[in-house]
């Protein structure tokens, strides 16, 4: 296959994945029953999938963004957004409304350190209008001054037991920490992509900052519609949806199989 013929179909591919990802969340939202008695639950974890559903496109989108410098700061956060799924289903009804109030009490923080610093010096344009928009944001949820804000962890958890409550340790251990060593640029990342081995021997072989290019790997692509279908399923399983429409991840899979099965002209 020459590069023509194989970026036609790797764009076919980015194409078929958006559009049917799309559907299939369509197609659970109009499924799922609200329930008016505890609106907060289709808001969060509605919310939350949504956002699976943004993250796994905008890296399919982006091509250029498939190695190791940038795939795993979406992969961390899509694993992130995972083991908050699996964990609020577990108690739906208390655990997306202590999420809200967590979100709530941040913004409220957010925005008294606008207004004090606003105090300080003359407004500029729009400052005044953008603390009022948010403002009357949080009032709308819940009064201001009945908002509480939490500096700890929004569940009281850190991430990793929240992952074992849920069920999905193994998740945690083999996704989430590997891909946070790029999100916090720990050694065990930056040394590996973005140091290079001098090549003069006198100087002990040692290491120097360099900027390494690296091709797009369509795993990275693969691995973030895996993550999406993990959460589509866990979500399905939850509520008890059945879905009609096919599979984003199995028809991207198909295609994976149909790349390979395509002859090299090297």
């Amino acid at each position: 296959m020459n590069d023509i013929d194989a970026n036609k179909l790797i764009s076919n591919m980015i194409s078929n994945f958006c559009e049917q990802s799309s559907v299939e969340f369509n197609e659970r939202v109009s499924l799922w029953k609200t329930d008016f008695a505890c609106n907060e639950v289709h808001e969060v974890i509605g919310s939350l999938i949504s956002r699976q559903v943004v993250i796994a496109q905008n890296l399919a989108l982006c091509p250029q963004n498939w190695s190791g410098h940038i795939a795993p700061l979406f992969l961390r956060a899509m694993a992130d957004v995972h083991i908050t799924i699996v964990w609020i289903l577990r108690e739906p009804k208390t655990r997306s409304r202590k999420y809200i109030c967590y979100g709530l009490g941040q913004q409220k923080l957010q925005l008294e350190h606008k207004k004090s610093e606003v105090s300080s010096r003359s407004a500029i344009d729009g400052e005044m209008e953008w603390i009022n928009a948010v403002e009357n944001w949080i009032e709308e949820q819940r009064a201001t001054f009945l908002t509480e804000v939490n500096l700890g962890s929004w569940s009281g958890l850190n991430t990793r037991a929240m992952a074992e409550e849920a069920g999905c340790l193994d998740f945690y251990n083999y996704v989430y920490s590997p891909f946070s060593s790029c999100v916090h640029s720990m050694w065990q990342h930056v040394s590996i992509y973005n140091l290079v081995q001098c090549e003069n021997p006198l100087h002990r072989l040692h290491h120097v900052a360099a900027i390494i290019k690296r091709d797009p790997d369509l795993h990275y692509f693969y691995l973030a519609s895996k993550y999406l279908q993990k959460s589509f399923a866990s979500f399905d399983e939850a509520v008890g949806l059945k879905i009609k429409s096919p599979s984003a991840f199995n028809e991207l899979c198909m295609a994976f199989e149909q790349l390979k099965r395509q002859p090299s002209t090297d």
